[in-house]
């Protein structure tokens, strides 16, 4: 988890632009993000809902402004790169002890 990832969803209820800002990974050139991604909680966090209602998205990454499509990582592939995010950032093991569930891993596919 090196830079800091500003997303851009569109608000569930709103409709309105909604910008976070998050650690990140990458894996085969897609960026990865852990949500709740803190302590706050084992409720699911806002921009997480926003795109599984709308999973089109844009990210503001290394200078670059990306249209991106998400997918929360499931099986195989949610095990794979929870090893890897959890050794770069072992604190997310004990967001995952505090959680209630399972901590969404979020894959972001660049669209165009």
């Amino acid at each position: 988890m090196s830079n800091d990832l500003v997303i851009t969803t569109v608000g569930r209820k709103t409709g309105r632009p909604r910008t976070t800002t998050h650690f990140y990974g990458e894996d085969r050139g897609h960026l990865v993000l852990v949500g709740p991604g803190s302590e706050a909680g084992p409720h699911l966090p806002g921009w997480y809902r926003d795109l599984m209602v709308n999973p089109d998205a844009e990210v503001r990454v290394d200078g670059r402004t990306l249209r991106v499509r998400a997918h929360t990582a499931r099986g195989a592939e949610r095990r794979q790169l929870w090893k890897k995010l959890v050794a770069r950032e072992p604190v997310y093991q004990r967001y995952a002890d505090a959680a209630r569930g399972e901590i969404p891993v979020v894959v972001l596919e660049e669209t165009a």
